[in-house]
């Protein structure tokens, strides 16, 4: 059919429910960035459009596309998505990331960005359209608090300077630039056993305590769990398979391949998001994998009845979706930061090496700091 029609199918079901989407963040929608690889079958054709990973030993087995999605923290369905090969140039997150921003809503909208995300054109972008944001910022920025800005929750003011490209002159292709300064809110904070770490926020009033912005903006983790109920459960090979994300072995298939993922993918959440508006609950505690399993199971039986007895069988498919909820939701606890295979920095996990139970919201701790 084409990559085009599967694009624009994702978009217009994209569009028909990002208005309607609640506030949860002091009448602010949330959404969140993050950035993924997906793994192709190795075949000429996607290897010479994608590229494979190098490593210290070499390529990886697999071709793989960069992607970059934008999540909205409420049913925790996708509304864009920027992709591009795995190398080359302007193939990084922050490029794909721009690209998603440049086109979606920011009326209303409070996003989430990690570390990797920052640049000084991303806090200057966000400042000139009057956008909100929450950001972690690397410790080699430097956030001097500014005098007399300190707030009584811990958090403080501060200058972020930078330049921008204010012209290009179309003959010599040399640019312009200006000088700009930035005011942004800080919030220094650590959890026990952990290295402190710095969030700039635009949200600068103070009724909006530290505690709050650091508490929701740990809800971005969210996106790595869409992520994973795609990679791991919708997308899960069968024996004999190719074990890829994709099964598509020519490159423009692949393409055309992710959209439909993603359109599958926002259907069996708005499948569950309808299913908690009529029996009441919280789409975030309903099982991904029940759902889906159920939804394969009937898919067939469903198709081939008519009238009122499909609306039956819809009515009855949405009440067992309500009943898949999370055995074990997300748990409040700690685990050290170890791994099993000794193949990074990290130490080897032993049998000591157990979690820890944490009340996080207790336990983080804000970082008091002095003006300069």
């Amino acid at each position: 059919m084409g990559i085009d029609v599967f694009r624009s199918i994702f978009h217009r079901f994209a569009s028909t429910f990002k208005d309607a989407i609640p506030p949860d963040f002091h009448g602010l929608i949330t959404a969140m960035f993050d950035g993924t690889s997906m793994t192709t079958p190795d075949t000429q054709s996607n290897r010479e459009k994608f590229g494979k990973h190098k490593a210290g030993r070499g390529y990886g087995a697999f071709p793989q596309i960069r992607a970059v999605a934008l999540m909205t923290l409420a049913a925790r369905r996708i509304i864009d998505i920027a992709y591009a090969p795995y190398k080359g140039k302007k193939t990084g997150e922050r490029t794909l990331m721009f690209e998603i921003l440049k086109r979606c809503p920011k009326n209303n909208y409070l996003f989430l960005f990690d570390a990797g995300f920052y640049s000084f054109n991303l806090a200057n972008y966000m400042y000139e359209n009057g956008v909100q944001y929450i950001l972690k910022i690397a410790t080699s920025v430097k956030l001097e608090a500014m005098p007399k800005s300190q707030m009584a929750d811990g958090s403080y003011l501060s200058v972020v300077k930078g330049k921008i490209v204010v012209s290009i002159n179309p003959d010599t292709g040399r640019k312009k630039w200006k000088k700009v300064e930035l005011t942004v809110r800080v919030i220094p904070f650590r959890i026990p056993g952990f290295r402190p770490v710095r969030l700039i926020t635009s949200l600068l009033n103070p009724a909006i305590t530290a505690r709050e912005i650091v508490h929701h903006y740990h809800k971005r983790w969210d996106i790595e769990i869409a992520f994973d109920e795609i990679k791991t459960h919708q997308c899960a090979t069968l024996k004999g398979q190719m074990p890829t994300i994709f099964r598509s072995k020519r490159s423009d298939l692949v393409e055309q391949e992710l959209y439909a993922i993603l359109i599958a993918y926002n259907l069996i959440r708005s499948l569950i998001k309808e299913a908690t508006d009529v029996e009441g609950g919280n789409p975030l505690l309903i099982s991904f994998l029940e759902t889906l399993d159920l939804i394969i199971e009937c898919a067939a039986l469903m198709s081939i009845a008519a009238g009122k007895k499909k609306k039956k069988e819809r009515a009855f498919l949405l009440q067992m979706i309500a009943e898949f909820k999370i055995d074990r939701p997300r748990r409040p606890r700690r685990n050290p930061r170890v791994v099993k295979v000794k193949m990074s920095n990290f130490k080897r996990k032993r049998s000591t090496d157990k979690s820890e139970y944490m009340n996080f919201m207790q336990d983080v701790e804000i970082l008091y700091q002095e003006a300069a």
